[in-house]
């Protein structure tokens, strides 16, 4: 298995990460871990560097942050990037984020800002990995822009079939994680996504199966088990093809 994205660098598992990596390496290939700020990529890269690959990085620019950071502080970040470009395995997460009330001013950076990461993408030929809350469709409008970017990632994907199936068409991968346990409109996702398309993540902390806690790489178990149930296909073929697909978009060996 392949948690292709989640956040074991947030210091909400300062106390508990060591316990949790060993518990994973167990079961799993690789565990990607996302950075989603200047702060957030340092530490990312610090466990890529302590678990001798087993966690692979990726470094990003959270929407949220692209919203309200100058120019300068975005540059900052790029800097970052292009300093370790061959240790990362992608670019992300990058995107746009409509979920609460931005003003036209904030939105305009989140684009501006998105463009500007993608532009690096097709630069050093580097995969990207998306977070579009409730933004997934303008996100793919953007996108079509750059056909030159190796790999595109949706993670943890929640937009409309629609939206899925056009990115399918594009060659794009779509991202299911915990949260699809709980969803009708990601039972209807699962269905029509190929698993040629599809990948698996936690997104850890975050979208924990389990109210009252974090969520950890362990968990994505239960999203796999959720895509049995739901396409009729064995775990063992699911768990194969994801990681398949991870292993190939992060060009991991």
């Amino acid at each position: 298995m392949i948690d292709v994205h989640c956040h074991l660098n947030d210091p909400c598992f300062d106390e508990t990460r060591r316990e949790i990596i060993e518990k994973t390496k167990k079961e799993f290939k690789y565990v990607v871990d996302s950075g989603a700020s200047f702060e957030g990529n340092n530490r990312s890269l610090e466990l890529y560097k302590n678990e001798n690959g087993f966690v692979q990085t990726t470094m990003g620019y959270h929407p949220i942050y692209a919203s309200t950071k100058t120019d300068e502080q975005m540059q900052i970040v790029i800097n970052q990037i292009i300093e370790n470009i061959d240790t990362i395995c992608a670019i992300g997460e990058i995107g746009l984020d409509f979920s609460k009330n931005y003003s036209t001013e904030e939105i305009d950076r989140q684009y501006h800002a998105f463009e500007r990461f993608l532009k690096l993408a097709v630069e050093y030929d580097k995969p990207v990995v998306l977070h579009v809350r409730e933004a997934e469709q303008q996100g793919l409008e953007v996108l079509k822009k750059y056909p030159e970017i190796p790999n595109v990632i949706f993670h943890s994907f929640s937009g409309t079939k629609t939206t899925a199936m056009e990115a399918v068409d594009y060659g794009y991968f779509l991202s299911f994680s915990t949260n699809a346990l709980f969803s009708k409109k990601h039972k209807k996702n699962l269905k029509s996504v190929p698993l040629e398309n599809m990948l698996t993540e936690t997104d850890s902390p975050y979208l924990s199966p389990v109210k009252g806690e974090d969520n950890q790489p362990l968990n994505l178990k239960r999203t796999i088990e959720r895509i049995e149930r739901t396409k009729k296909i064995s775990f063992d073929e699911i768990e194969s093809q994801t990681e398949k697909n991870a292993m190939k978009i992060y060009n991991l060996k």
